[in-house]
């Protein structure tokens, strides 16, 4: 049966007109007949301008009579032609759309005739126009290189069917207009400007437009050679990227086009050999197919919006959970306050009219989110534009040269924590272009919205940093200020250390000012609560205990001891090598109500009253939270790779951290045989160890680690020390618990056993900053002595102790074991507690009259501000619980 939906519409947006028309999809060609032309004056009102083009697609639309499957959009730039936003500015021609979104607009206006904002797209109308050309002459196999003149020149250049923007061969953006010819630009040369000053110049003769001038060219000589001098430059410019691209042939559009008969003879005769040239019969036809073809191709491609197998946590608990066990969605229900879920809802809280500032974290699902709260703003008949305040950033130029200097050059890990303010990465002329308009809702959405100088209602939209990497990897995010997806690593890079601390100062600068709060880590819909309800959750939160909610990763040493003992993980993986129990910078809190989830980062927690969570320790930390909880897991696994850590002083010069990673392995549980790497052998010298080091990543062969690293056999409950400096690494057969500061990035491999990451490629070593950072007295017998904590009775009484494991003097946290059959009274002693049940299957930790049940391996936090809690064995046997606190002696001294 013939698919009877398979017509699209393409648009062509002209300074002075829209032009649209149908397209067969099936033939990929032009219904000429559809064709229409709609004036439109390009200085109207933004929400005008929508309207009048909403009216001309609905009439198309009406007139065609059969159903159409898309909407393809040709448009001038600058513009975001990924996201639909306008870019256009100062250019006395639609300067009202400056950073409106149109795609969310159209999506609004015509869900009913389509089925979602992915059958919305735009294209810039120069490779529109030669998208188009190259299909209707057959040229879809090659390489086509194409102009439009008019105003100015705008270009394209196609292989294989495809618009290309960034090759080795073609201008950057594919745009020729700005290149440099003699000694100005292009487009000073050939331009809609060049030939009125040029005639004038030469005549005496003011005309008003380029046809004047070909009328009279016909019969005047000078203005033919007006022509000739265009003919010149044209040829010049296109005959020198030819060399380059090499294209099968050359099509040409655009107003002056249709005078080509005038300057054909100059501009042919630039070129050694003449190439295949096409000259368009209709510059707004082509562009319509184009835009149509165009839409059709991103169809067609499929994007995977996360790369993992992990679970999107549940927006709404099931019920189906037995209670038993480790728990991998734990959240605190909050006593005041509501939990909602869905936009329609949120929908209803917003003003409709004035502004709403919807400001959030990189990385959420902005373009789906948007497009849901366009549709029930739609439905509910609320007149809207939606402002997209990615559209001020500062050129991507600037912003790199802003950033360079922190991101560590050619380093693939390492960078330096940048010092600015969010503020920085947006142009302030920009900010002030973005006009909201009089009786109607403004939407102003993204990261920094805040910043937009608007007064409203503000929402944010925070995401967990798990999520954030799972769709980095799928390729679904950018850096701020980027245009271009970076490699996946080196984004990272780019997030650590320059985008998430701006962000962060500028969610901690807006807490107190959010009217509302969204988690924007699922894909269909959102929960959201008020900024009320939040700000008193954390209050609450505060003051009694509570589980971070952890998250699970492979890696190429990981084991199978996770994998197969908590329930919950996706098992289509091979292995897990980190749960994420506790690293603040990256682990979320889940709040809850009535089975209704959400969840924001634990840093909210920081920035609503740090000395409630850290009470002592909050002078010297801040809002940095000082101690992190992980698995390292290798039972059935690989060795980790040999490694250390910086210096206090290496890592505030380097990297910009207040403080450094300081480690230890907790051996929750140990497989017979399983060892530890700590310290090196008697006698090592740092030079003979560099030397090997060297010579076996040179020559790429195995290195006797043994030779120059001590192993200490690894059984439950040991405790080994690992300040920084120590060249340590986990053996296989271990499921490691790190007590640990909180930095966790900066571990220099210097050997990897000759293997390879997970993605094929090899994992970067650095040799050279670890060798400048090993503590070479750490070896003999010192080694075991000073790194191998010797746990001691400190306190006990009826069916319970209290046992230290000593730290050593250069952590500046301190580690106890709590051992009982029965219950324990404990006090924070204004210090926060970070805790874990390390052996046992059940305990109810009670704190300030709220319960809360932990089984075996989770890890929890007990505020400083919580002051006394009891601690409550509900299975059998002995129960053991590690706990660790900042060391009461640090919090006089500091570093």
């Amino acid at each position: 049966m013939q698919d009877q939906n398979k017509y699209y519409l393409g648009i062509d947006i002209g300074g002075s007109h829209f032009a649209l028309g149908m397209v067969d999809a099936s033939q990929m060609g032009l219904l000429v007949e559809t064709v229409e032309r709609y004036p439109v004056d390009s200085d109207l009102p933004a929400q005008d301008f929508l309207d009048q083009l909403v009216s001309a697609i609905r009439e198309s639309i009406q007139k065609f009579k059969k159903p159409i499957k898309g909407i393809g959009l040709s448009v001038p730039g600058p513009f975001d032609y990924t996201n639909g936003v306008s870019h256009i500015r100062g250019l006395n021609k639609y300067d009202a759309l400056f950073g409106v979104n149109l795609k969310l607009f159209l999506w609004a206006h015509l869900q009913d005739t389509l089925a979602s904002p992915g059958n919305i797209a735009f294209i810039n109308d120069a490779d529109s126009f030669v998208l188009g050309e190259a299909y209707t002459n057959n040229l879809d196999k090659g390489r086509v290189f194409g102009v439009t003149l008019g105003t100015g020149i705008g270009s394209g250049f196609v292989i294989d069917g495809n618009v290309v923007t960034e090759h080795a061969n073609i201008p950057h953006d594919g745009n020729m207009y700005n290149l440099p010819f003699k000694s100005k630009r292009v487009e000073d040369w050939i331009s809609t400007q060049w030939f009125l000053e040029t005639f004038t110049k030469t005549t005496g003769i003011t005309v008003d437009n380029v046809k004047e001038i070909a009328e009279q060219a016909e019969t005047l000589e000078k203005a033919k050679g007006i022509f000739e001098q265009y003919g010149q430059h044209l040829g010049e410019v296109m005959t020198s990227l030819s060399e380059e691209f090499k294209p099968d042939a050359l099509v040409i559009g655009g107003s002056i086009s249709k005078s080509y008969h005038l300057f054909s003879q100059a501009f042919e005769a630039c070129f050694p050999v003449l190439p295949n040239i096409h000259i368009t019969k209709g510059t707004a036809h082509a562009a319509i197919l184009g835009a149509v073809i165009h839409l059709t191709i991103k169809q067609n491609k499929l994007s995977t919006k996360r790369n993992t197998e992990q679970y999107v946590m549940p927006m709404q608990a099931d019920g189906s959970r037995t209670g038993e066990g480790y728990m991998v969605y734990p959240s605190f229900e909050i006593s005041t306050g509501t939990v909602s879920m869905g936009v329609e809802s949120l929908v209803d809280e917003l003003p409709k009219t004035g502004c709403v500032l919807i400001d959030g974290y990189m990385g959420a699902y902005w373009k789906e989110f948007m497009a849901r709260l366009s549709s029930e703003l739609q439905k509910k008949n609320v007149k809207h534009v939606n402002y997209d305040m990615a559209s001020a950033y500062k050129e991507v130029s600037a912003i790199e040269e802003m950033v360079a200097p922190y991101l560590g050059g050619d380093d693939p890990v390492f960078g330096k924590i940048f010092p600015g303010d969010l503020k920085e990465f947006f142009d302030e002329e920009k900010l002030r272009s973005i006009i909201p308009e009089e009786g109607i809702l403004n939407i102003i959405y993204g990261p920094g919205a805040a910043l937009s100088g608007w007064k409203g209602t503000i929402v944010y939209m925070d995401i967990p940093k798990n999520e954030i990497q799972f769709r980095s990897r799928a390729g679904q995010v950018t850096n701020l200020g980027n245009i271009m997806v970076a490699d996946k690593k080196h984004q990272y890079k780019r997030m650590y250390f320059i985008d998430w601390p701006v962000l962060n100062k500028h969610k901690h600068q807006l807490l107190k000012d959010m009217d509302y709060v969204v988690d924007g880590q699922f894909e269909g819909d959102v929960s959201w609560c008020s900024g009320d309800t939040l700000r008193k959750a954390l209050q609450e939160m505060s003051a009694h205990a509570f589980r971070p909610r952890p998250w699970f990763s492979p890696g190429i040493w990981g084991g199978d001891w996770m994998k197969e003992k908590i329930d919950g993980l996706a098992q289509n993986v091979p292995n897990y090598a980190w749960s994420f129990e506790l690293i603040a910078p990256e682990n979320g809190i889940v709040i809850s109500k009535n089975g209704a989830r959400l969840e924001i980062s634990f840093d909210f927690l920081m920035f609503q009253d740090n000395q409630a969570i850290l009470g002592k320790a909050a002078d010297i930390f801040g809002t940095d939270f000082p101690i992190r909880f992980d698995y390292l897991d290798t039972v059935n696994g690989q060795n980790l790779s040999v490694q250390c850590h910086p210096t206090l002083e290496y890592m505030r010069e380097n990297f910009g951290e207040n403080f450094t990673q300081d480690e230890t392995y907790y051996i929750l549980d140990a497989e017979a045989g399983a060892q530890v790497y700590l310290g090196f052998k008697e006698g090592v010298q740092k030079e003979e160890f560099q030397e090997a080091l060297e010579q076996s990543h040179a020559q790429v062969k195995p290195m006797p680690v043994e030779k120059y690293v001590q192993t200490f056999d690894a059984k439950k409950h040991d405790l080994f020390l690992i300040p920084n400096g120590t060249v340590h690494c986990s053996g296989i057969g271990n499921l490691v618990l790190e007590i640990s500061s909180t930095p966790y990035i900066f571990t220099f491999k210097m050997y990897d056993w000759m293997r390879m990451d997970l993605d094929g490629k090899p994992r970067p070593l650095n040799i050279e900053r670890g060798v400048a950072n090993l503590n070479m007295e750490c070896q003999g017998d010192r080694v075991e002595v000073e790194y191998i904590s010797k746990p001691r009775v400190v306190q006990s009484g009826d069916h319970w102790k209290k046992v230290k494991l000593p730290t050593h003097s250069k952590h500046f946290y301190e580690i106890h074991r709590f051992e009982f059959t029965d219950k324990m009274i404990i006090d924070t002693e204004e210090q926060c507690h970070i805790l874990n049940l390390v052996e046992g299957t059940k305990i109810r930790v009670v704190a300030q009259n709220r319960s809360m049940d932990i089984h075996y391996a989770e890890t929890f936090v007990v505020p400083a501000a919580v002051g006394r809690y009891t601690i409550e064995n509900l299975g059998e046997g002995e129960a053991k619980v590690i706990q660790s606190n900042v060391k009461p002696e640090f919090c006089k001294t500091g570093f």
